[in-house]
């Protein structure tokens, strides 16, 4: 659902971008030179549409240079302007301030052919520049669409990790129940051996109070038999006298 609506953003982009970019022809100095040109204003980063000039001319397979302030593809055939041996000149460079700023993009051609005339080529260099602007809003929307597709693997990643990180604190929570049933098992044996060493207590002091009045008993009893004994030896003691 995302890239879906990422795809129906972007093709709303590239209809937006298409409306009010219009071809305009003009001069400019190759050299020492002044030929016809086209140039057009685009709303656009500059080094972006720089980027898209390079690529296009790279997918015509044109090998290009600097020359006379212009990126330039010298005495090459470029069949989009003509089927023979020409020099395309391009220029793509930021005009205005601040928030006036626009990109202004300017294509020329200079042929030597003499069988097909300036004015054919220079036709095929507006269509060119033309169709340009559709292809780097293509671009543009190609770039944003692979940073929009790079954002959404990091945030599936983001994601996965996130996934992973609440499965290892489930997992960690899990283990740290099992660990306090375990504390709560523990603690509740250690509360039956304080309460069956409670009760052994008890008892104890209840066997110990048992024995403590049987002592007594005995004790008293033995005090009497002492004394019993005591009377009989001083009763023996009268009687030896007596008979003396």
């Amino acid at each position: 659902m995302i890239k879906k609506v990422i795809v129906l953003a972007l093709a709303a982009f590239i209809g937006t971008s298409l409306m009010a970019q219009t071809v305009q022809e003009t001069t400019t100095m190759v050299g020492e030179k002044t030929v016809t040109a086209y140039t057009v204003s685009l709303q656009k980063d500059v080094k972006m549409v720089q980027e898209a000039m390079n690529q296009r001319l790279k997918d015509a397979k044109l090998k290009t240079k600097k020359s006379e302030g212009f990126i330039a593809a010298l005495d090459q055939v470029f069949t989009e302007i003509s089927q023979n041996s020409l020099s395309l000149y391009t220029k793509v460079e930021e005009q205005g301030k601040r928030k006036d700023k626009v990109t202004v993009v300017t294509v020329c051609a200079i042929s030597n052919d003499l069988t097909i005339s300036q004015s054919t080529i220079n036709g095929n260099v507006h269509n060119f520049l033309q169709n340009f602007i559709q292809y780097v809003n293509k671009y543009e929307a190609g770039q944003q669409m692979e940073a929009e597709q790079a954002n959404l693997k990091k945030a599936e990643k983001a994601a996965g990790k996130a996934a992973a990180a609440v499965t290892d604190l489930e997992n960690d929570i899990t283990k740290a129940q099992k660990k306090i049933e375990d504390r709560r098992k523990d603690i509740e044996k250690y509360q039956q051996k304080i309460a069956d060493c409670e009760k052994e207590i008890a008892d104890l002091q209840k066997s110990i109070e048992k024995n403590t009045g049987k002592k007594a008993e005995a004790e008293r009893k033995a005090e009497e038999a002492n004394q019993n004994v005591k009377a009989a030896e001083s009763e023996v003691e009268k009687y030896r006298q007596l008979s003396e």
